[in-house]
């Protein structure tokens, strides 16, 4: 095992071995985070939920009114530092009231840019003033902000957005002159301010892309209509329009021409936190559906107990355990660079850190969602595809969390472009392990693991680890400066990456739960690793064949394609009826996902 070390680099996990002691798990909450676990399901259980149906409508009365009741009990100004008026807490404490707000998406994904993109750009990237004028403000919930980066002619390509600001000067005045659109901004319908990016020139000059607050009350500023939108019905998403809209001057964020370093900053903490609202949705889901499954019969059983929906079930709650894993793994890592009043220079470089974690979690949570979603209309059967039951609402609601915060064809590109950077900047030996790797792939021979506790599945981690440095070597050396346009290459390598993260976050989590002493539940997640395991070793398999046959002919096609077939032949799959009728099993009597803590 490696030594602990103070701060963990971003990517690091895929070029060494990792000790419990690096990483932080749900189990580890403290008293304080697990109160306010519980007073955030005890708010959304008592306030929110009664207003469902209210909210679906477009009540943005009653989602203010809600917001400003969550106010109250320090919800908008968790992220907030204490000194402007927030209660300055910790990324762990964030993620939990993400998982419990998310019993309500629209509400969640409301209260989720309030606190988040709306306000971050601030908190992370303003001035004094700025910071002293809004955030206090916004804590109390009594203005409302938005982000406003996505444009009608580029979404995830937000570097080519056009909207213009012009500095203008005249009679000694210095302000701002904003001109263009933007597109499906969420909370648009009712802020007060919103986050605005656009495209800079001073002297008719280009001076790259700058970050400004526009009140919502300046003059050629319109807020559009509202869209009609398939899911997160309640939510307000709105275009805007800018025609010589007038700013001051201090309304600048941060400085000129470093607006993308603000923006995607804050997508990358805005990914990890919807990776953990879709964990908590998920669990909400799958609640829903075995809770229906036990009292739906069919044959003269509960569903329940057919085999091909027991599978159903173990796939999600596995699912959940190592997504779940991952989240509060970066969480920890988080807490430990995040800390204090940074400036804008330091909080620039720390929340880039972990970008490739951050793009891991968002895919991975939104496409474990996907998958619950689908599979729980499909428990509810027929029912399922009627607005009587929750089961199309939770996939009607799902779907979004591939797109925004970067589609996850996006989050891919740039985890393989993270690892590309930190590799160049010799952030990471990744060139190094590769080569060395490269050179004994024919003759190497994993070793035969010992019979301690989930042994083999630590090395089959090391295995997965390789596989990675195996096909992101080959990707380099076959399509050299034309890789970026290798983008079915560069998917393989990402979900290799993804599938590397979240099977060693649930086997970190299973052996420091046994360090811990806690025997009954280091059995219960070995048992969802093990499980999760068998998909995810068929996973890495398909995508590093995909690419080899992409890259190679012949007989070096041949000579690698047995190369990798070898170092997975090795390990001894536990009997998967066995584990999936024990996982699905024990996710019924607990009716639902039975590794929460709060």
């Amino acid at each position: 095992m490696s030594e602990t070390k103070d701060f963990v680099r971003g990517g690091e996990f895929l070029v060494r071995e990792f000790s419990t002691s690096e990483v932080f798990i749900p189990e580890e909450f403290n008293e304080d985070q697990k109160m306010m676990g519980q007073a955030a399901e005890d708010f959304m259980l008592k306030e929110v939920m009664p207003h469902d149906e209210k909210i679906e409508k477009k009540d943005y009365e009653l989602l203010k009114t809600l917001l400003r009741k969550a106010a109250e009990l320090g919800f908008t100004g968790i992220e907030i530092p204490e000194q402007y008026g927030g209660l300055g807490l910790d990324k762990v404490s964030t993620m939990i009231i993400g998982e419990k707000f998310s019993m309500q998406s629209s509400f969640a994904i409301t209260w989720g840019v309030q606190i988040g993109i709306g306000s971050l750009p601030i908190v992370y990237f303003g001035n004094e003033k700025q910071k002293s004028e809004y955030l206090p403000k916004v804590a109390a919930a009594e203005i409302f902000g938005a982000y406003a980066l996505t444009e009608p002619c580029c979404g995830s390509d937000a570097l080519a957005l056009k909207t213009k600001a012009e500095l203008v000067e005249e009679n000694g005045e210095k302000y701002w002159l904003i001109n263009g659109s933007k597109m499906f901004i969420t909370n648009g319908g009712f802020a007060d301010y919103f986050i605005v990016y656009a495209r800079t020139y001073i002297n008719g000059e280009e001076k790259g892309i700058s970050a400004f607050i526009v009140p919502r009350n300046a003059e050629g500023f319109e807020v559009g209509n509202e869209f009609d939108k398939m899911g997160m019905r309640g939510s307000s998403t709105v275009p805007l329009f800018f025609e010589n809209v007038k700013i001051p001057y201090e309304n600048l964020i941060y400085e000129v021409g470093k607006g993308h370093y603000i923006a995607f900053g804050i997508l990358n903490i805005g990914r990890y936190k919807l990776g953990a609202s879709c964990i908590g949705s998920s669990k909400y889901a799958v609640r829903d559906a075995i809770k229906y499954g036990k009292e739906r019969t069919a044959f003269g059983r509960p569903i329940v107990e057919f085999e091909m929906i027991r599978e159903k079930i173990a796939n999600i709650i596995s699912g959940i355990y190592v997504g779940e894993s991952a989240v509060y793994r970066t969480a920890g890592y988080m807490d430990k660079v995040l800390k204090g009043d940074l400036s804008g220079d330091e909080s620039m470089k720390l929340i880039g850190e972990y970008a490739i974690e951050h793009s891991i979690i968002k895919i991975a949570g939104s496409e474990i969602l996907d998958y619950t979603v689908d599979e729980v209309v499909q428990i509810y059967g027929g029912y399922g595809y009627t607005e009587e039951y929750p089961a199309a609402r939770y996939y009607r609601d799902s779907r979004i969390n591939r797109i925004w915060e970067g589609t996850n064809e996006i989050n891919r590109q740039v985890i393989v472009a993270m690892i590309e950077r930190k590799a160049r900047k010799n952030q990471l030996p990744i060139i190094q392990k590769a080569l060395e790797f490269a050179n004994e792939l024919i003759s190497y021979m994993p070793e035969t693991p010992g019979a301690g506790f989930l042994e083999a599945e630590k090395q089959m981690v090391d295995i997965f680890k390789k596989v990675f440095l195996m096909t992101a070597g080959l990707a380099v050396q076959k399509f050299g400066e034309n890789l970026r346009e290798k983008q079915i290459a560069l998917e393989s390598v990402a979900n290799i990456v993804i599938e590397t993260y979240l099977v060693e976050s649930g086997l970190l989590r299973a052996l420091k739960l046994k360090e811990m002493g806690d025997e009954k539940r280091a059995s219960d997640a070995a048992e969802l690793l093990k499980y999760y395991m068998f998909h995810a070793i068929k996973n890495v398999e398909k995508e590093a064949t995909k690419l080899i046959v992409s890259a190679l002919e012949g007989d070096e096609q041949r000579m690698t394609l047995a190369a990798l077939r070898k170092l997975f032949r090795w390990y001894e799959y536990p009997n998967y009826n066995d584990l999936l009728n024990s996982i699905a099993q024990k996710a019924i009597d607990y009716e639902g996902y039975y590794m929460n803590v709060v």
